[in-house]
């Protein structure tokens, strides 16, 4: 059977169509927790990057709570559609750009912040990414994420990933558990100052943690 993960973008940009409708009726609880708890680590006055900003669910929540913050996801689809809700919202301090994080040419320590809002699990290359992220800090900023941990987790959803990854049928999904996160970015020069799961089944692990110059 052929393999479509190379096809990621275009993968999320069928699932932009639903992606909302099925998503915040589960979800709902988790991501107001997401943002409550993320704010009470950002300022006014804090340039924020959000990697894989999806739909913009929180997003634009956020982007009252910060001076600004620059965006990107690899589906353009899903990138309109947070957009859409932006401009509705009267957001203008958001900056949406269609780009991989390994891409983006901004310069080390550019951002005070940034957040991975349900996206680590779906990223091969996490020790890669997690050290794009510490460079990307100031000294001492805080690099907030919320993921679904599906180690020996038997929810319907994960259980569905589980097949559809193994067959091609969606792109690369992380099966971590949540110590096993964590100690990932502790490893890559990160200080965790807290870790909570936000949803019982599967777990949603929301992680704070921040940057720390390694040794």
């Amino acid at each position: 059977m052929k393999s479509n993960r190379q096809d990621s973008g275009k993968f999320w940009d069928r699932r932009s169509k639903i992606y909302d409708a099925q998503v915040i009726p589960e979800y709902k609880s988790a991501y107001k927790k997401t943002v409550k708890r993320s704010a009470h680590f950002l300022n006014e006055e804090d340039r924020v990057l959000e990697i894989g900003c999806g739909t913009g669910n929180a997003t634009i929540p956020l982007a009252g709570c910060v001076k600004e913050i620059t965006a990107i996801d690899t589906s353009r689809e899903m990138m309109d559609k947070a957009k859409e809700k932006a401009a509705k919202a009267g957001k203008t301090n958001i900056h949406f750009i269609k780009k991989d994080l390994m891409e983006l040419g901004e310069k080390a320590g550019s951002f005070d912040a940034v957040t991975a809002y349900n996206v680590l699990l779906y990223m091969k290359n996490q020790d890669q990414v997690l050290r794009r992220i510490h460079k990307l800090l100031k000294p001492g900023g805080i690099f907030i994420s919320a993921t679904d941990c599906l180690a020996r987790s038997f929810a319907p959803v994960a259980v569905e990933k589980f097949w559809k990854s193994k067959m091609g049928l969606m792109p690369y999904v992380s099966f971590e558990s949540p110590i096993g996160l964590m100690r990932k970015i502790q490893k890559q020069g990160f200080l965790v100052l807290e870790i909570v799961n936000l949803h019982q089944n599967p777990p949603n692990i929301f992680i704070v943690a921040q940057k720390i110059e390694k040794r």
